[in-house]
């Protein structure tokens, strides 16, 4: 989420360019830089329109560099699957927004670790782009079922309607300096999070951890 003075365009866009400048004046010239799956031109969302805003800015700066776009990373203190593992310890009933079928294809944070520090010395990943993801496109929902099986928990998923999604979480932004949702995340929830051609099996040679063996 976007919190003042640490927006999205101050952290992805400037942030970026204040990170290549810094580089140039120290005559640094291997640049690795993390994006997000789903980054492109002309995305529908905030996050995604200023992630490839900071890519070109990384394209554009002379830098050797590789961009990593992973889809959603878990790990040991990931904001993602802890999140709703909080929520279950709470409640045993979770809102998930619309019919929860979206697809996202959860990464193991130590798998892409090895990837990026292969690509440090390795020529064949300079100036290019990953797309990075774990073994398998999984549903909101079947992540979901996955972190509760993890924490031995026994749930009832509600699917609330996007419209009632977007409402609540204008009511979020409006009230809370740190929102649970926002409209931003909603947008990006109604698109598909999954990789074209995995780089991480494809290019890296890794074989990468699945959510259910990672949590």
């Amino acid at each position: 989420f976007e919190a003042e003075g640490a927006g999205f365009d101050s952290i992805h866009v400037q942030g970026t360019r204040n990170v290549v400048e810094a580089c140039d004046n120290m005559g640094v010239t291997r640049y690795l830089h993390i994006s997000a799956l789903g980054t492109r031109p002309g995305a529908r969302s905030r996050y995604h329109k200023t992630k490839w805003m900071a890519e070109e800015i990384v394209r554009e700066s002379g830098l050797s560099y590789s961009i990593f776009r992973p889809s959603v990373i878990f790990g040991k203190e990931d904001k993602f699957t802890n999140m709703f593992a909080r929520a279950m310890r709470l409640s045993p009933v979770i809102m998930v927004p619309s019919n929860g079928k979206n697809l996202m294809q959860p990464v193991y944070v130590k798998d892409l670790v090895v990837a990026m520090a292969d690509a440090i010395e390795n020529e064949a990943a300079k100036r290019k782009t990953f797309e990075i993801g774990g073994p398998e496109p999984l549903t909101l929902d079947e992540i979901i079922d996955a972190i509760a099986a993890a924490i031995g928990r026994r749930i009832v998923k509600f699917h609330a309607p996007m419209a009632l999604m977007n409402l609540s979480a204008a009511v979020f932004e409006a009230l809370l300096a740190r929102p649970p949702i926002t409209r931003d995340q909603l947008l990006m929830l109604e698109e598909d999070n999954v990789t074209a051609d995995n780089s991480l099996a494809g290019f890296f040679g890794i074989r990468p951890v699945g959510l259910a063996q990672g949590l």
